[in-house]
């Protein structure tokens, strides 16, 4: 098994996150691996040619990143048009333009080179995740349910976008990233990524780190087809959602709010395992892709909701 190893964590470590019934050709642990309640750690890519593969592309399988271009400046960004995006996501609580749970967010964005505010929307399949799982033992339906769930995702994704809209004005599509999917091989097998984007050399991708700390928006050099074409989905947590929880204690989410525009209505307490302190750093994980991505353009969170 050939492993390449982008990420800080010793490789003892990673294998023991790998399955241990998983046979691959090629395994890439990317600087946000962690391990994750999938068979495959969160920031993998993996190339095996198992019959059972499908087993290990379980998970969470619509999860994805879209970036929009707003005509706004960091400026226009009002508290009462903040809460009036939060409260058109919550009219849409159970159907398409749902945020959704967990660490899915919606941030707003502003760049170091001009004024014009981006927003990051990051949301997962919800319910409909669950509909493949059971379908791993038969190829085709979990094909065909594997593609519906990530086409509700997408439009779900594209919901969320239209209900930012009609609050902030026009928000231009920069991209639109699905983190958890496969690519058939001929031959048989696959590349399943687990939070991994695929990329070819020249694509965009966005590497976002925590809702105090920054996005970069990088694009793929010709290295990347090392990497199985494939990248980061974000820095990755640093510890579990169990053992940040304590780290929430002392954290001073006042002056969180002071920096970040937060909706009313989101609590401190529903931020407890998703808090700054529980994710790595963003130049920490650049300098892993160091000659495999050329940074675009670098991002402040200047708003952030979740756990609407």
């Amino acid at each position: 098994m050939r492993i390449l190893n982008l990420s800080a964590e010793p490789l003892g470590k990673l294998h023991a996150w790998l399955p241990r019934d998983l046979r691959a050709e090629h395994v890439v642990f990317l600087p946000d691996a962690c391990p994750g309640k999938s068979p495959l750690p969160t920031g993998t890519a993996v190339l095996t040619r198992q019959p059972d593969w499908r087993r290990f592309a379980v998970s969470d399988c619509g999860c994805g990143m879209r970036l929009v271009r707003s005509r706004l400046g960091r400026g226009d960004l009002t508290p009462a048009a903040w809460d009036a995006v939060a409260e058109a996501l919550r009219r849409n609580k159970g159907d398409l333009g749902d945020l959704g749970g967990g660490n899915h967010f919606l941030d707003a964005l502003a760049p170091t080179v001009d004024d014009r505010l981006h927003l990051l929307i990051h949301t997962g399949s919800r319910a409909e995740s669950g509909h493949v799982d059971a379908l791993v033992d038969d190829p085709d339906a979990f094909d065909a349910a594997f593609d519906r769930v990530a086409a509700w995702a997408a439009a779900n994704r594209a919901a969320v976008h239209d209900a930012a809209a009609a609050v902030l004005g026009p928000l231009d599509l920069v991209l639109d990233l699905p983190h958890n999917t496969y690519e058939r091989l001929p031959g048989g097998g696959a590349i399943i990524r687990k939070g991994a984007v695929r990329v070819a050399p020249g694509d965009l991708n966005i590497i976002p780190s925590h809702m105090a700390g920054d996005a970069a928006l990088v694009r793929a050099t010709s290295r990347v087809a090392d990497t199985l074409f494939s990248l980061s989905h974000g820095t990755g947590r640093a510890m579990s959602r169990a053992a940040s929880k304590p780290l929430a204690d002392s954290y001073d989410f006042a002056r969180l709010r002071e920096r970040v525009r937060i909706p009313a209505g989101v609590h401190d307490a529903s931020l407890r395992t998703d808090g700054p302190y529980a994710y790595r750093d963003l130049d920490a994980c650049l300098a892993l892709l160091d000659g495999y991505v050329d940074v675009v353009e670098r991002f402040a969170v200047v708003g952030y909701m979740g756990h609407l």
